[in-house]
């Protein structure tokens, strides 16, 4: 009778085991390219040329198939005034960051499409990268950008400031007048001296022209487990405006107007991942919840030692959640 017993007891076990629950990922989102995209033969010299002869500069479009931030740049970008602006000063040609397309990138070099996004760094997808007439590249946004934020980048390369500035000092110099006040957290600290923070190190800036600072409050910060992935940092808030003396991370006596620029960060709320003293990864572009979580513990956790980018570890990761029954839902 015991004999029976445990062989019945295995076979639930076993059945149990075939039956186990395997986690799906939700959220993705179809897209497709709008029509008036450039039907480029990926030769980015010549493609380079025929926008200089328009006056235009290239505009590439790193994305990623059920990508629900692209669906939503790509949206705007049908919207007007944003379409109307694109077309009149760019030439957008489409990348697929796992695609196997031939880019020849000049007469010496050629790459596959997935290639060519792990050598521009693509972290985050949409990323977009502006190409100067001499077939440069001369700015990027990573990640989903708001029309308003994005319409900024579009003028400083049409109007071909990048010749005398950057980006953040481009979008520092427009001197708009926001209204968004900046608000406080228990869980930031106040250092000015980031030269000694040897520990996970997260630096947050923001100003008072923060149109996601809103949704970064009431939605991210409100998640409990981007909170518990929080706790592994010493979390630093800074007016990206202020003149308040500080010491950057570097040793150098700075301030966090100047830190910014020097950073090259153009995104509100921009946050810098440091650790050991040294900066990892950063969040500079709209992230939903699951890939804001997985930025900070590909930090924390120091991940990014076993994985050359946070893309693979996100691979490893999603594989790894899944397996454990795990559901992930990409666009909340």
């Amino acid at each position: 009778m015991m004999k029976f017993l445990k062989t019945i007891v295995l076979m639930m076990l076993l059945v149990g085991m075939v039956q186990a629950k395997t986690g799906v990922v939700t959220g993705g989102v179809a897209h497709t390219m709008p029509p008036w995209f450039k039907s480029s033969f990926l030769e980015l010299a010549d493609d380079v040329d025929e926008a200089k002869d328009n006056n235009r500069h290239v505009m590439l479009f790193f994305h990623l198939d059920e990508c629900s931030y692209c669906d939503h740049m790509v949206k705007d970008f049908n919207q007007q005034p944003l379409k109307a602006l694109i077309q009149k000063h760019f030439d957008v040609i489409a990348i697929n960051i796992r695609g196997d397309k031939e880019v020849a990138i000049n007469e010496e070099e050629s790459l596959t499409e997935k290639e060519l996004a792990a050598k521009v760094g693509v972290q985050y997808t949409p990323t977009v990268v502006f190409l100067n007439q001499k077939n440069q590249q001369v700015a990027r946004t990573n990640g989903y950008r708001s029309p308003a934020k994005f319409t900024q980048t579009l003028g400083f390369v049409s109007s071909k400031a990048y010749e005398n500035s950057t980006l953040a000092q481009y979008v520092e110099s427009l001197k708009k007048t926001g209204t968004y006040q900046l608000q406080s957290h228990a869980m930031f600290a106040k250092i000015t001296d980031f030269s000694k923070i040897k520990a996970p190190l997260a630096v947050i800036f923001e100003d008072k022209n923060c149109d996601a600072c809103a949704y970064f409050y009431n939605t991210t910060l409100q998640d409990k487990n981007i909170k518990k992935e929080f706790d592994a940092f010493k979390v630093v808030r800074l007016d990206a405006g202020s003149t308040q003396a500080i010491i950057d991370n570097k040793g150098n006596k700075t301030t966090p107007k100047n830190w910014v620029q020097q950073l090259k960060l153009n995104y509100r709320p921009g946050i810098v991942l440091f650790n050991a003293g040294n900066e990892i990864t950063r969040i500079d572009g709209f992230l939903y919840k699951f890939h804001f979580q997985e930025v900070l513990r590909y930090v924390s956790g120091d991940f990014y030692q076993e994985f050359a980018t946070y893309n693979a570890y996100l691979a490893y990761r999603q594989k790894q959640l899944l397996e454990q029954g795990i559901d992930i839902n990409i666009s909340q």
